[in-house]
């Protein structure tokens, strides 16, 4: 069996939404999918807004995409 391991890196966020929501048909969608995701979580949103995060970003730095994972799991 061929594991991948997941690596904490910067990530763009259409990337990032895609590796959460590799079912969804549309790079949108899964964006949408992530965004709706920590916007359930408020102490995710506050530290990711303490990591720099702004919602127009493009590219999440490692130090939000390890946010993330604590909060949300690996992709």
């Amino acid at each position: 069996m061929n594991e991948t391991t997941f690596r904490i890196r910067p990530y763009s966020k259409r990337e990032l939404a895609r590796l959460y929501f590799p079912e969804t048909v549309h790079a949108d969608s899964a964006v949408a999918n992530l965004r709706n995701q920590i916007r359930r979580i408020p102490d995710l949103v506050r530290e990711l807004a303490e990591a720099n995060y702004r919602t127009h970003d493009k590219v999440f730095t490692p130090k939000q995409v390890g946010i993330l994972v604590r909060y949300l799991g690996e992709p």
